[in-house]
């Protein structure tokens, strides 16, 4: 009989434990410290192409990707807010602005990636704060090689400035012309292109007849990439004509940037 009594004793027992240790767990998780800094950030665009013009080996323009990140918004319930700051995530420095002068922070990629980028704040008291998003930067090249019976290859950089995935694709649109000829009359020429992963193992390859006076392209999308310095190169292999080649070449990645963030009209 003593037994029988005992059981139930101790069920009630360990069941008082449990609900014991629960409510001490709820007081810790309450007692939890929380920022008192509150991140509201807008920001118009997080995608972009940097564009970059070469011709005959010489660079001739290059264009970065400038985003725009407002932190107006942004406030903290001790004091006031000190700096604003930015991490780009493609191994610069900390960009940082002094919260008295300016809620803008302005940065220009010049490298393609999908950057996770940290937004952030510090208050007058020392608490930091941040968010982070994903940026996406494409590249795009527009290259040529003119009047040349020797063109030159075209280097390709796959090789992400972050720790992320490569490139999803590799975009060419590429036009070969065959110059009509001015004084003696011109032949057809047979050129092809090819293109050659960082390990110089040909992927892709096309050849056209072209005329005097005529063009040919080729438009090819180049999956499944390797990381580092693909070529495109271009052959002449019957005929004597200079040609023109000019390329247009844009490194893509996959659509996962964060969902751009603008300031809702009537806030500005």
């Amino acid at each position: 009989m003593r037994s029988s009594r005992i059981v139930p004793l101790l069920l009630v027992s360990v069941m008082l434990s449990a609900s014991i240790a629960g409510c001490l767990g709820s007081d810790e998780d309450s007692n939890k410290e929380t920022s008192p800094i509150e991140m509201i950030v807008y920001y118009d665009e997080t995608s972009g192409t940097i564009i970059e013009e070469m011709s005959n080996g010489q660079q001739l323009s290059e264009n970065g990707v400038e985003l725009a990140f407002d932190f107006a918004r942004t406030t903290t319930q001790n004091g006031q807010m000190q700096h604003f700051y930015v991490v780009p995530g493609d191994g610069t420095s900390q960009v940082q602005a002094n919260a008295d002068e300016t809620a803008e922070i302005r940065y220009t990629y010049m490298t393609h990636g999908l950057f996770t980028v940290f937004l952030g704040g510090i208050d007058d008291q020392g608490n930091d704060k941040n968010i982070s998003i994903t940026v996406r930067i494409e590249k795009q090249i527009l290259w040529s090689d003119l009047s040349t019976d020797s063109p030159r290859e075209m280097n390709i950089d796959a090789q992400p400035d972050c720790e992320c995935n490569p490139p999803e694709y590799i975009q060419i649109e590429s036009t070969i012309e065959n110059p009509q000829a001015v004084i003696f009359g011109g032949g057809q020429d047979t050129v092809s292109w090819h293109l050659s992963d960082p390990e110089e193992e040909e992927k892709a390859t096309h050849t056209e007849i072209i005329g005097d006076g005529q063009d040919a392209s080729w438009n090819y999308d180049q999956y499944n990439l390797v990381e580092g310095i693909w070529i495109l190169s271009v052959v002449i292999d019957q005929g004597e004509d200079n040609i023109d080649v000019s390329h247009d070449v844009t490194i893509k990645y996959l659509t996962e940037e964060s969902e751009a963030n603008p300031m809702p009209v009537g806030e500005e």
